[in-house]
Protein backbone atom coordinates (compact mmCIF):
# COMPACT_ATOMS: atom_id res chain seq x y z
CA UNK A 1 0.00 0.00 0.00
CA UNK A 2 2.48 2.16 1.17
CA UNK A 3 4.92 1.87 -2.74
CA UNK A 4 1.24 2.51 -4.49
CA UNK A 5 0.57 5.94 -2.15
CA UNK A 6 4.77 6.76 -3.38
CA UNK A 7 4.10 5.67 -6.79
CA UNK A 8 0.89 7.90 -7.31
CA UNK A 9 3.24 10.72 -5.63
CA UNK A 10 5.62 10.48 -7.38
CA UNK A 11 3.40 10.27 -10.94
CA UNK A 12 1.49 13.74 -9.77
CA UNK A 13 5.12 15.44 -9.19
CA UNK A 14 5.99 14.13 -12.89
CA UNK A 15 2.87 15.20 -14.34
CA UNK A 16 2.53 18.70 -12.73
CA UNK A 17 7.06 19.42 -13.92
CA UNK A 18 6.11 18.31 -17.31
CA UNK A 19 3.03 20.78 -17.49
CA UNK A 20 5.49 23.93 -18.09
CA UNK A 21 4.39 27.07 -18.92
CA UNK A 22 1.00 28.29 -21.17
CA UNK A 23 1.16 29.28 -23.78
CA UNK A 24 -1.19 31.78 -25.61
CA UNK A 25 -2.18 31.54 -29.42
CA UNK A 26 -0.85 34.78 -30.91
CA UNK A 27 -3.64 37.61 -30.82
CA UNK A 28 -4.64 38.31 -34.72
CA UNK A 29 -6.46 41.35 -35.64
CA UNK A 30 -9.40 41.49 -37.98
CA UNK A 31 -7.23 42.33 -40.91
CA UNK A 32 -5.09 39.42 -40.41
CA UNK A 33 -7.54 36.89 -40.23
CA UNK A 34 -9.15 38.01 -43.44
CA UNK A 35 -8.06 36.52 -47.20
CA UNK A 36 -6.12 38.32 -49.32
CA UNK A 37 -7.91 39.05 -52.75
CA UNK A 38 -6.23 40.00 -55.95
CA UNK A 39 -7.19 43.32 -57.15
CA UNK A 40 -5.71 43.75 -60.40
CA UNK A 41 -7.34 40.37 -61.99
CA UNK A 42 -10.58 38.99 -61.74
CA UNK A 43 -11.49 35.78 -63.74
CA UNK A 44 -13.89 36.17 -66.26
CA UNK A 45 -14.63 34.04 -68.77
CA UNK A 46 -14.32 35.19 -72.42
CA UNK A 47 -16.25 32.30 -74.42
CA UNK A 48 -17.75 33.20 -77.44
CA UNK A 49 -20.13 31.36 -80.02
CA UNK A 50 -18.74 30.56 -83.14
CA UNK A 51 -21.44 32.78 -86.32
CA UNK A 52 -20.36 32.06 -89.51
CA UNK A 53 -16.74 30.56 -91.51
CA UNK A 54 -16.10 31.64 -94.81
CA UNK A 55 -13.17 29.70 -97.02
CA UNK A 56 -9.80 31.07 -97.47
CA UNK A 57 -9.44 33.66 -100.35
CA UNK A 58 -6.26 31.89 -101.51
CA UNK A 59 -3.05 29.55 -100.37
CA UNK A 60 -1.73 30.97 -96.74
CA UNK A 61 -4.58 33.60 -95.82
CA UNK A 62 -6.46 32.98 -93.10
CA UNK A 63 -10.27 32.08 -93.46
CA UNK A 64 -12.03 34.63 -92.18
CA UNK A 65 -14.84 33.81 -89.86
CA UNK A 66 -17.25 35.63 -86.82
CA UNK A 67 -17.84 35.19 -83.68
CA UNK A 68 -21.18 37.21 -81.45
CA UNK A 69 -18.90 38.90 -78.50
CA UNK A 70 -21.48 40.80 -76.01
CA UNK A 71 -23.74 41.06 -78.68
CA UNK A 72 -21.81 42.47 -81.16
CA UNK A 73 -20.97 40.71 -84.27
CA UNK A 74 -17.10 40.52 -84.54
CA UNK A 75 -14.57 38.82 -86.96
CA UNK A 76 -10.88 37.75 -87.73
CA UNK A 77 -10.89 41.14 -90.62
CA UNK A 78 -11.90 43.33 -87.85
CA UNK A 79 -8.32 42.46 -86.89
CA UNK A 80 -6.46 43.27 -89.55
CA UNK A 81 -3.40 45.40 -88.62
CA UNK A 82 -2.74 43.28 -85.37
CA UNK A 83 -0.55 39.57 -85.30
CA UNK A 84 -3.23 37.35 -84.60
CA UNK A 85 -2.29 34.31 -82.39
CA UNK A 86 -4.93 31.35 -83.29
CA UNK A 87 -4.67 28.84 -80.90
CA UNK A 88 -6.70 24.88 -81.75
CA UNK A 89 -7.35 23.21 -78.86
CA UNK A 90 -9.84 20.94 -76.35
CA UNK A 91 -10.89 20.03 -73.08
CA UNK A 92 -9.87 16.78 -73.01
CA UNK A 93 -5.93 17.48 -73.94
CA UNK A 94 -3.04 17.08 -72.04
CA UNK A 95 -0.37 19.16 -73.99
CA UNK A 96 -3.09 22.13 -74.69
CA UNK A 97 -3.65 22.43 -71.08
CA UNK A 98 -0.11 22.52 -70.53
CA UNK A 99 0.52 25.41 -72.89
CA UNK A 100 -2.27 27.47 -71.67
CA UNK A 101 -0.83 29.17 -68.91
CA UNK A 102 2.10 30.54 -70.94
CA UNK A 103 0.00 31.86 -73.55
CA UNK A 104 -2.04 33.48 -70.95
CA UNK A 105 0.54 35.10 -69.84
CA UNK A 106 1.93 36.04 -73.48
CA UNK A 107 -1.72 37.60 -74.15
CA UNK A 108 -1.09 39.83 -71.23
CA UNK A 109 2.45 40.80 -71.79
CA UNK A 110 1.68 41.66 -75.66
CA UNK A 111 -2.19 43.26 -75.37
CA UNK A 112 -0.76 46.84 -76.03
CA UNK A 113 1.39 45.80 -79.02
CA UNK A 114 -0.70 45.21 -81.94
CA UNK A 115 -1.47 41.45 -81.25
CA UNK A 116 -4.61 39.54 -80.29
CA UNK A 117 -4.87 35.67 -79.00
CA UNK A 118 -8.09 33.65 -79.99
CA UNK A 119 -8.35 30.37 -78.68
CA UNK A 120 -10.58 28.14 -80.79
CA UNK A 121 -12.37 25.42 -78.58
CA UNK A 122 -12.46 21.95 -81.17
CA UNK A 123 -13.31 18.53 -81.22
CA UNK A 124 -15.75 18.58 -77.82
CA UNK A 125 -15.85 14.60 -77.24
CA UNK A 126 -18.49 13.35 -75.29
CA UNK A 127 -17.93 12.69 -71.76
CA UNK A 128 -15.24 15.30 -71.41
CA UNK A 129 -15.31 18.38 -69.68
CA UNK A 130 -17.48 21.60 -71.51
CA UNK A 131 -15.78 24.05 -72.54
CA UNK A 132 -17.26 26.61 -69.72
CA UNK A 133 -17.07 24.55 -66.57
CA UNK A 134 -13.15 24.24 -67.74
CA UNK A 135 -12.90 27.75 -68.36
CA UNK A 136 -14.51 28.41 -65.12
CA UNK A 137 -11.71 25.94 -63.65
CA UNK A 138 -9.17 27.55 -65.51
CA UNK A 139 -9.59 31.15 -66.41
CA UNK A 140 -7.42 32.44 -69.36
CA UNK A 141 -6.58 35.86 -70.11
CA UNK A 142 -8.02 35.66 -74.01
CA UNK A 143 -11.21 34.94 -75.55
CA UNK A 144 -12.14 31.50 -76.40
CA UNK A 145 -14.76 30.67 -79.56
CA UNK A 146 -16.43 27.16 -79.13
CA UNK A 147 -15.42 26.15 -82.72
CA UNK A 148 -16.52 23.54 -85.23
CA UNK A 149 -15.31 20.58 -87.79
CA UNK A 150 -15.59 23.36 -90.66
CA UNK A 151 -13.66 25.91 -89.29
CA UNK A 152 -11.22 23.19 -88.37
CA UNK A 153 -11.59 22.28 -92.69
CA UNK A 154 -10.87 26.19 -93.38
CA UNK A 155 -7.90 26.93 -91.28
CA UNK A 156 -6.67 23.19 -92.52
CA UNK A 157 -7.10 24.47 -96.48
CA UNK A 158 -5.66 27.74 -96.47
CA UNK A 159 -2.80 26.12 -94.59
CA UNK A 160 -1.81 22.95 -95.99
CA UNK A 161 -1.67 21.03 -92.46
CA UNK A 162 -4.86 18.91 -91.65
CA UNK A 163 -4.76 19.35 -88.47
CA UNK A 164 -5.05 15.37 -87.16
CA UNK A 165 -3.62 16.58 -83.55
CA UNK A 166 -4.03 19.05 -81.43
CA UNK A 167 -2.96 21.73 -80.43
CA UNK A 168 -2.02 23.43 -83.56
CA UNK A 169 -1.40 27.50 -83.42
CA UNK A 170 -1.42 29.91 -86.30
CA UNK A 171 0.53 33.27 -86.81
CA UNK A 172 -1.74 35.54 -89.12
CA UNK A 173 -0.07 38.73 -90.00
CA UNK A 174 -1.24 42.24 -90.04
CA UNK A 175 -2.43 41.95 -93.89
CA UNK A 176 -4.31 38.54 -92.99
CA UNK A 177 -2.03 35.54 -93.91
CA UNK A 178 -0.97 32.54 -92.12
CA UNK A 179 2.78 33.27 -91.58
CA UNK A 180 3.25 29.85 -88.99
CA UNK A 181 1.71 27.10 -88.51
CA UNK A 182 3.05 25.57 -85.39
CA UNK A 183 1.72 21.95 -84.43
CA UNK A 184 2.44 20.54 -81.28
CA UNK A 185 2.90 22.32 -77.75
CA UNK A 186 5.39 24.95 -76.99
CA UNK A 187 7.00 26.85 -74.38
CA UNK A 188 6.65 30.32 -73.21
CA UNK A 189 9.96 31.60 -75.18
CA UNK A 190 9.48 30.02 -78.35
CA UNK A 191 5.83 31.18 -78.84
CA UNK A 192 7.18 34.40 -78.56
CA UNK A 193 10.29 34.45 -80.53
CA UNK A 194 8.12 33.37 -83.50
CA UNK A 195 5.07 36.02 -82.46
CA UNK A 196 8.15 38.63 -81.96
CA UNK A 197 9.29 38.21 -85.86
CA UNK A 198 5.81 39.98 -86.79
CA UNK A 199 4.95 42.63 -84.55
Amino acid sequence: MKSLKLFLVILLAVGLMSCGKKTEAPKTSDADTKTETKKDYTPQIQLYKLSGVEKSTGSKIAPNFSWDENGKKASLTDLKGKVVFVNFWATWCGPCKKEMPDLSEISKELKDKNFKMLGMNVFQQEGTPKVDDFLRLNPLSYAVIDGNDELVKAFGDASGNDMQAIPVSFIINKEGKIVETIVGSKKKDEFLNLINKYL
